[in-house]
């Protein structure tokens, strides 16, 4: 008996290890799981700085998250978000749709930028994110036959609040132009579904984000830029300058014309 009491007394001192080993190391594994997943999803680099969990409420913060241009432009991020707060529902941590009840990600920095060939980086990152998405489906299908299925989320409300975008478009010889986004919010994202993959809602809200921020680049009077090469808005710059110029010596023709009769 007094050898299985050191056994049992040994099991717990393990157990309780591991335990305190699992719940201090839980920000660190969802930190390199958020790094993970997002370069897998957006196909470029993402980091973030730190996150902080409470298990007991469910609530939690991601800070500084930083998501990379894709090849081929100068910018070095292409968003980076502050400080990202998140409250999921206690009871759904252990479901197979998790239900997060809140996500807000406040003054998110988004740089967007259009490069010599006319390129636009949220483009392009879009094209990653669909791709990437279409794969993972496609994958899921082909391993649900072997058991393991992937998590599902339902997002109650998402918000965005506060974002700025810092754009660089290379016809204008790289000057940089500032454009503030509306408040964006999201309500029961894949409740209809009974659950969306984290691939599916980042497709959905990056499309949106994308859209937003190509709008309010076109609203500062930029929509000429938008898909053209910087040698293609060159040249039309210059026919509209000569047009001006042709029409203004025309009138000017005109007027001394009829000066003289």
């Amino acid at each position: 008996m007094k050898i299985l009491s050191i056994i049992i007394a040994v099991v717990v001192v393990i157990a309780i290890g591991v335990g305190v080993f699992v719940f201090s190391s839980l920000d660190s594994l969802v930190k390199a799981g958020i790094e993970t997943a997002g370069t897998q999803v957006t196909q470029t680099k993402v980091s973030v700085g730190g996150v902080k969990l409470t298990l007991s409420s469910g609530q939690g913060t991601i800070s500084n998250l930083k998501v990379d241009s894709p090849a081929g432009f100068s910018r070095k991020q292409i968003f980076t978000l502050g400080e990202v707060t998140v409250a999921v529902d206690p009871k759904t941590v252990t479901d197979k749709v998790v239900v997060i009840d809140k996500v807000l990600i406040k003054a998110p920095q988004i740089f967007y930028e259009i490069n010599d060939k006319g390129d636009a980086n949220v483009d392009v990152l879009k094209k990653n994110v669909e791709q990437a998405t279409a794969g993972l489906q496609s994958s899921s299908k082909s391993s649900d036959s072997g058991g393991g299925e992937e998590v599902k989320l339902i997002i109650r409300k998402f918000v965005i609040e506060g974002a700025e975008v810092d754009a660089r478009i290379a016809a204008l010889g790289g000057k940089d132009i500032s454009a503030n986004l509306p408040r964006i919010e999201f309500n029961d994202l894949g409740k209809d579904a009974g659950g969306a993959t984290a691939g599916e809602i980042a497709e959905k809200v990056v499309n949106v984000l994308i859209s937003k921020t190509t709008k309010a680049i076109a609203d500062k009077g930029l929509q000429q830029y938008l898909g053209k090469s910087a040698d293609e808005a060159k040249a039309e710059l210059e026919k509209k300058a000569k047009d001006a110029l042709s029409d203004k010596l025309g009138d000017q023709l005109g007027d001394k014309l009829k000066g003289l009769f």
